[in-house]
């Protein structure tokens, strides 16, 4: 494809085939994973921990060609770098590198999820209540909410309600109760137990 400007691509008549004879190729299915529900332009500013900011802040970062998007991702990188300074959650150091902390990523997520969850009590009708490592909760998966540190659960009891990354195979418990453990990767769940509601310590 070819790039006309900011909003428009010149796609050549035969694209179909081409992709498809690609994918023959490689002999094996395409996977695609999501990783920002935001553009490069409203990451680089987001309040939270956007994709650009995870590839910032981890020693493995994904490898980015010099031309097209990947020259994009390159761009908006430097700019996330200066946004991160200018917000405080970064320093520049005397030989003009940019420090952060170490839990940079934990940091941000954690200030987005609280705000947020704080926004939310309007509509659940119920206090917000921010989950700890270690700590067990339970209650009824109610619904899921785009953040950008990524998709999160909310979680409900009679009496509060909690924010916890979402994954795929939460989907066919929607609307039932459901429980686990805070652990430094998400939530450990323990779907064949009868839960109850609450949250315990």
């Amino acid at each position: 494809m070819e790039r006309i400007d900011a909003d428009r691509w010149r796609i050549p008549e035969n694209f179909e085939r081409r992709a498809a004879d690609h994918d023959a190729r490689r002999r094996g299915r395409v996977t695609l994973r999501i990783l920002s529900n935001l553009d490069l332009e409203a990451q680089i500013d987001a309040n939270g921990a956007a994709w650009l900011d995870r590839e910032l802040a981890s020693p493995n970062r994904a490898p980015l060609v010099r031309s097209g998007v990947g020259f994009e991702a390159n761009q908006a990188m430097e700019q996330s770098k200066e946004a991160v300074v200018e917000k405080g959650h970064a320093w520049r150091a005397p030989d003009g590198a940019i420090r952060a902390p170490k839990d940079l990523v934990s940091r941000l997520e954690r200030r987005e999820i609280e705000r947020v969850g704080k926004s939310l009590e309007g509509q659940t009708g119920s206090p917000f209540r921010l989950a700890s490592k270690g700590q067990r909760i339970a209650g009824v998966f109610s619904r899921t909410t785009n953040l950008v540190s990524g998709k999160y659960a909310i979680i409900e009891n009679s009496h509060e309600f909690t924010l916890v990354p979402w994954r795929p195979l939460m989907d066919e418990r929607l609307g039932g109760e459901i429980g686990g453990v805070i652990r430094d990767f998400g939530v450990s769940w323990d779907f064949g137990r009868k839960l109850g509601l609450g949250i315990e310590m």
